[in-house]
């Protein structure tokens, strides 16, 4: 193979990995304009809210922002002035229409005169329940059973209490002696049901009479949810283990559909529609070492989309559809301050990050205007999120691996035009008497050498002719020159080893014998 196509060669196996490398990062979407920002439209002064919601509290049309904390119950009108402060001991809320008037209601379980339930609704308090045979506040939830609307509370040793709307308790049950860590209704054949677990790690469903419908145990739970994935009527129950394990439960009977250990204790669980399907759902799933997981559950199992990652735990997931395209952003928080969103492939962008851990994240509408709503330890910030987009960019990838690859064939054809270096001959002309008897000199130097070389067995015999061949050719245009200059020249004889016939130094062939002389 001639030595001009080998940098032709080289320049096509390196085309070829770039041209690779090109590509995946255009079609997996690596690099792309899709950019997402955020701005400011007002905060207020919050600290480390637990819950916080955007909802109608009044029946005006209007959302209003719903925040609690370990102290208190606050909302705010959509301009962030400070409609209402309630001063509560510990409480824990969740919202529901608990009076039927079709207007959400605030439900808070707290610590007053023993364990206690208040019910806000539209800007008025009213004491349900005082008393109550339960433990320290953990969870509370409106479960919507075939039967009637229940308040069910989960204490921090595992014990439930269900109350009817009038504050009246209905039944109790427990689970385990540790802190309730999740409670969401669960669907079974179209009918509503209680998805309750425990931090020790017992998962339960539970019908309207109290009744256990099936129980399970797996290592302590740090969030559980409850999700019609694949709206066939049944929900799954999502769990998340205290040391990585994930798994989907079927709701009718506690089937496991899926699991995986995901190598870190997860933090949150949370269903965002990524990918606009409503075939299929989406769980995006957060670790307390910062890693983020996206599963799409297609109704027989979860398959893994991507994986991402943010600096610390994460402590917050919600989801919104900011550039309108049908497909949800995952906005997500961890406890550093950062805030992400994810898109359907995985790709990251940054919003600005905050002085202290993300508690909670939701979206909504605020008087005209969708908004995400951040709090952390210090405040709750109200952004306006935008959505950039180049067309076309996402094939830049592609066109800088094409100029690459050009760069790289014009390289390749410079160094194949690049002509051989020429051998290096010695050249006689023009040279000093001194000069040409030196040269003389080294020729036969190198010849005696040579033939030292052949009869110590260092050299073969086809490099001895070679050598002796071009050496000798070497000698006489050294004795040309010497007559060309007009110097007197000794000619050297040998002796013909065959005949004994006389002969000029230099000469391989016995003009008497014929005799092939190599020496």
């Amino acid at each position: 193979m001639s030595k001009r196509f080998i940098p032709f060669i080289v320049a096509c196996v390196l085309i070829c990995l770039i041209m690779i490398v090109a590509g995946v990062f255009a079609f997996r979407g690596a690099v792309t304009a899709e950019k997402f920002g955020s701005s400011a439209a007002w905060s207020q002064p919050y600290q480390t809210a637990e819950s916080m919601k955007v909802i109608d509290l009044t029946g005006d049309g209007q959302d209003e922002l719903f925040v609690q904390n370990s102290s208190d119950v606050t909302v705010f009108s959509p301009d962030g002035k400070n409609k209402t402060t309630l001063s509560y001991s510990s409480p824990k809320t969740t919202l529901g229409d608990v009076n039927g008037d079709g207007v959400e209601d605030v439900v808070i379980y707290y610590v007053g005169t023993g364990m206690s339930v208040d019910v806000y609704s539209k800007d008025h308090v009213t004491a349900l329940a005082q008393t109550l045979d339960i433990g320290f506040p953990a969870r509370v939830a409106v479960i919507r059973f075939s039967s009637g609307p229940q308040i069910v509370l989960g204490d921090n040793a595992g014990k439930l209490l269900s109350l009817d709307l009038k504050g009246q308790p209905l039944w109790n049950s427990t689970l385990g002696t540790e802190e309730m860590r999740g409670m969401d209704d669960a669907k079974i054949k179209g009918e509503t049901y209680l998805a309750a677990a425990t931090h020790n790690g017992v998962v339960r469903v539970i019908d309207s009479q109290g009744k256990t419908v099936w129980e399970k145990n797996q290592e302590s739970l740090r969030r559980m949810r409850a999700f019609d994935l694949n709206g066939d009527g049944d929900s799954e129950v999502i769990t998340g283990g205290e040391f990585g394990a994930f798994y989907i439960y079927s709701a009718v009977d506690g089937s496991i559909l899926f699991q995986k250990s995901l190598g870190q204790a997860i933090s949150e669980v949370r269903e965002v529609e990524l990918n606009g399907d409503p075939s299929s759902r989406e769980i995006l799933v957060g670790g307390k070492d910062g890693g983020v997981w996206a599963f799409s559950f297609d109704g027989a199992t979860a398959h893994q989309m991507w994986t991402g990652s943010l600096s610390d735990k994460v402590t917050e997931i919600a989801g919104l559809d900011i550039n309108e395209d049908g497909k949800e952003e995952a906005v997500i928080g961890d406890d550093s301050g950062q805030v992400a969103i994810f898109t359907e492939n995985g790709t990251r962008n940054n919003l600005p990050s905050h002085s202290s851990g993300i508690t909670r994240i939701d979206i909504g509408k605020l008087g005209s205007e969708r908004y995400v709503i951040v709090a952390d330890g210090s405040e709750v910030q109200v952004n306006k999120v935008n959505f950039k987009s180049i067309p076309g960019f996402q094939y830049t990838p592609l066109v800088v691996g094409v100029i690459v690859s050009g760069v790289i064939l014009v390289i390749a054809a410079i160094l194949a035009s690049i002509p051989p270096k020429p051998e290096m001959e010695v050249s006689f002309q023009n040279k000093s008497r001194e000069s040409l008897e030196a040269g003389r000199r080294m020729l036969k130097e190198s010849i005696a050498d040579v033939e030292r070389l052949r009869k110590s067995g260092e050299m073969t015999g086809d490099s001895y002719l070679a050598r002796l061949k071009r050496l000798r050719a070497d000698l006489a245009e050294n004795e040309a020159a010497f007559k060309t200059a007009g110097f007197p020249i000794k000619v050297e004889t040998f002796q013909c080893p065959n005949c004994g016939g006389t002969l000029e130094l230099g000469m391989d062939k016995c003009e008497y014998c014929g005799q092939v002389i190599l020496s």
